[in-house]
């Protein structure tokens, strides 16, 4: 909580105790000696003073035990802790006589004690029985509480800021992954002069541009994804040659929903670099369905059991702990990986 806005709280805590002391002390006109009501702006204006004043006690047992005395048992100071409650109790017991002999009775002709001055000893148990156990042990439950909230706080960011910087470090993965794959599907195509390759450079272009663009957006529109999945799609079918067989199905609401950047794009190049995609009979299945609140996103390929390189990379790895930091309880990934198919299916709760 911003400082500004504890000060706001401290100040409306005490106006409204203020308030109530005020309304609680015309109404039963504890300073009228024959109890009879009084009226007027100038009877409500000595109530407000006097009031006010005595306001200071509670003000200064607080705030003594909460910046002065609190964090001498915060660092387990006991002498400090208690010489500094004794000082505390001998401010208050000062500042009330002051009060009450050097302001209240001369100037408005006030005497709390109806003529019966109290002793020191009464000034004592009073302040030491009556407001310590309540404003002093307030301040003292009000500095603890505020260091466990602030040190709470403090975790919470640094995990965010942790996070952050792990999905920054995951992002920066993928994109090199996919750019090192296209490039060298193009440097092929180019090599053999084909008719493909502006092309495809160009369908780069546009898949880079939204990788600068978007990328770095934390979320981003779900029509903006899927149109970059299309892209990516249609640059594997110009690099094959039109030889790629894939079908991407789009069910259901594709609008505004809003989703992680990039989040799809492992498992659609996890597909082609392992999967056989130029079989007509099996092609690769990719299919979504969207809702206003809910994303299924399932993607099925035929294994190349002649692929030499077994390895899955760090794509899935990735995309995985970033569904962990982004979605976390809120989305379900289950991967098979069978005798013949690969198939991933992951559903999303958007948030």
């Amino acid at each position: 909580m911003k400082r500004k806005y504890i000060i706001l709280l401290h100040i409306a805590c005490w106006s409204l105790l203020l308030i109530t002391n005020v309304w609680q002390t015309m109404s039963v006109n504890t300073f009228s000696p024959n109890r009879n009501p009084e009226v007027g702006l100038a009877s409500f204006f000595k109530y407000l003073v006097i009031t006010t004043t005595y306001l200071l006690i509670p003000l200064s047992c607080f705030y003594g035990s909460y910046l002065v005395v609190a964090p001498q048992v915060e660092k387990k100071s006991c002498f400090k802790a208690v010489f500094y409650a004794f000082l505390t109790l001998v401010f208050i017991i000062a500042l009330r006589y002051l009060m009450e002999y050097k302001f209240f009775l001369p100037v408005f002709g006030f005497d709390n004690y109806n003529g019966h001055p109290y002793t020191v000893s009464h000034f004592v148990a009073n302040v030491f029985f009556y407001y310590f156990p309540a404003y002093f042990v307030y301040g003292l439950m009000y500095f603890f509480v505020e260091g466990w909230y602030k040190t709470r706080q403090h975790r919470q960011d640094l995990q965010k800021e942790k996070a952050a910087a792990e999905l920054s470090f995951l992002r920066s993965q993928i994109n090199p992954h996919f750019l090192f794959n296209s490039i060298n599907d193009i440097y092929s195509l180019t090599y053999q002069k084909s008719e493909d390759a502006p092309g495809a450079l160009l369908k780069l272009s546009e898949i880079l541009r939204y990788m600068l663009r978007e990328g770095n957006e934390d979320f981003v529109p779900l029509q903006q994804e899927v149109k970059y999945i299309e892209n990516v799609i249609e640059l594997q079918r110009i690099s094959a040659k039109g030889n790629a067989f894939i079908n991407f199905d789009i069910e259901g609401y594709i609008g505004t929903q809003k989703i992680a950047a990039l989040l799809f794009i492992a498992f659609v190049e996890n597909a082609f670099k392992h999967g056989v995609w130029n079989d007509v009979k099996s092609p690769i299945q990719i299919n979504l369905e969207a809702s206003n609140d809910n994303i299924h996103f399932s993607i099925r390929n035929k294994k190349n059991n002649d692929q030499k390189d077994k390895t899955g990379g760090i794509g899935l790895t990735n995309v995985s702990r970033r569904l962990e930091l982004i979605y976390p309880g809120k989305h379900q990934l289950d991967i098979s990986n069978g005798a013949e198919f690969y198939t991933v299916n992951l559903k999303l709760q958007l948030i």
